[in-house]
């Protein structure tokens, strides 16, 4: 037994320089950091994704990046708490090489780019995940060289709790002067307005679903990196400030008598047609957004994380024969 600890000290010594040597994570905590792109998809924007991509996403990239504390189980699930912050943003004017193409005005491109609404948000994210590696978790622990390969496949399932804070641009149509706005408080679709019908005020603080896919390499027994991409569906629709329907603008007079400029504010973050077609308004009920399709939004993201315990074995070679030897079993676990 003790030939066998030092040729297994000896084996481990060549982690770093011998890439064939297998590896196999035991139970432990690590600590890991995640970086990348950061997407929205919501009611603002584009409707196909590819579209997001390629009519000027790059243009305005959004990122996002944090840290977090992972402890593994058993080989192959693992959970992990983590924080993130980030940015995101969305533009109906990525749909104006499409809208121009359109041979009539009902089609969605050209109804997406003459609402003309952009937006853009601070994200301040904490995260539960439920990491799961299939190639380890359904294998064999100690004999199965497929739960020992250092490239492994990985499922991600969780939940997301996160503050956000919807900004929109204002434009002078006189100056051509524009700045970014807080829109929560212009209740531009009348949220907690007194009329009849008014939709709720929206708060923001809300949750998410989060699911994602990815992949990590083994670099030695305490490093891995690995790449992922995590979707998160929120349970709010106002991620960009727009769900419901256009209101009488008459209603943001009312609610703003006696708070100068604040009312004409409230109307011109509503409806920004104006700048697309010169006088051009919505009328009230026309939809504004979806309210059937809540928001989301999702991240590419690097990953590095270091092991804080690293195990030469794990319990299982030593729940058979050597059981009763506790000594040696503690030392190994």
């Amino acid at each position: 037994m003790c030939n066998a600890g030092k040729s297994h000290a000896q084996e481990h010594k060549l982690y770093w320089g011998n890439p064939d040597i297998p590896v196999l994570e035991q139970r432990g905590f690590s600590l890991g950091v995640n970086f990348g792109l950061a997407d929205l998809w919501s009611d603002v924007g584009t409707k196909s994704p590819i579209d997001h991509y390629t009519n000027g996403y790059f243009d305005e990239i959004r990122g996002m990046g944090g840290m977090f504390l992972r402890y593994t189980q058993i080989p192959g699930l693992s959970f992990r708490l983590g924080v993130n912050y980030g940015s995101l943003y969305a533009t109906d004017v990525w749909n104006k090489k499409k809208a121009l193409e359109a041979t009539t005005t009902e089609d969605d491109y050209f109804q997406r780019y003459l609402r003309n609404l952009d937006v853009r948000t601070n994200i301040w994210e904490g995260n539960l995940i439920m990491e799961l590696s299939p190639m380890r978790l359904f294998s064999n622990w100690e004999f199965s060289r497929t739960a020992k390969r250092r490239f492994q496949p990985v499922i991600l399932l969780g939940v997301s709790a996160f503050h956000y804070n919807p900004q929109g641009r204002s434009v002078d149509l006189n100056t051509g002067i524009s700045n970014w706005v807080d829109l929560k408080p212009l209740h531009t679709e009348g949220e907690n307005y007194s009329y009849v019908g008014a939709p709720e005020n929206y708060q923001l603080w809300s949750y998410a679903a989060l699911v994602g896919l990815g992949f990590r390499v083994e670099m030695g027994r305490g490093l891995a990196i690995g790449m992922e991409y995590q979707l998160r569906y929120a349970f709010t629709d106002y991620l960009d400030d727009v769900s419901g329907k256009y209101i009488d603008p008459l209603n943001h007079d009312i609610a703003y008598l006696g708070e100068y400029g604040k009312g004409e504010l409230a109307k011109n973050m509503m409806d920004r047609s104006r700048e697309i077609i010169p006088g051009y308004k919505h009328q009230p009920g026309e939809f504004r957004g979806d309210p059937d399709n809540k928001d989301m939004f999702s991240t590419l993201s690097v990953t590095f994380f270091w092991r804080i315990n690293k195990r030469d074995l794990g319990w299982w070679n030593w729940w058979g024969g050597h059981r009763d030897n506790s000594k040696v079993y503690r030392q190994n676990w």
